[in-house]
């Protein structure tokens, strides 16, 4: 099963067939719950028109080169002497 594209022109479409069955329907809740769909898919047919004209290009980036890690150096504290008291 193969994927189909969607064009602006079909989420048009979708959008006016909620609009229309929107109009028919008593009950409010699926009203405004069509007329959110109507509206989403308008969105998405804004979407698609600018996809259509935006162009994607990407550049692999150059390599970096890794940081040296430096060692950690210790100081050598001398031991306190131990005088008998």
């Amino acid at each position: 099963m193969g994927t189909k594209t969607m064009t602006p022109e079909g989420y048009r479409r979708l959008a006016a067939e909620c609009l229309r069955v929107a109009q028919g329907v008593g009950h409010r809740t699926s009203r405004s719950t069509l007329l959110d769909m109507a509206q989403t898919w308008l969105e998405l047919a804004h979407l698609a028109e600018k996809n259509l004209t935006t162009d994607l290009v990407y550049e692999t980036p150059p390599p970096r080169e890794r940081p040296v890690m430096q060692q950690q150096q210790q100081q050598v504290r001398p031991k306190k002497a131990r005088f008998p008291a």
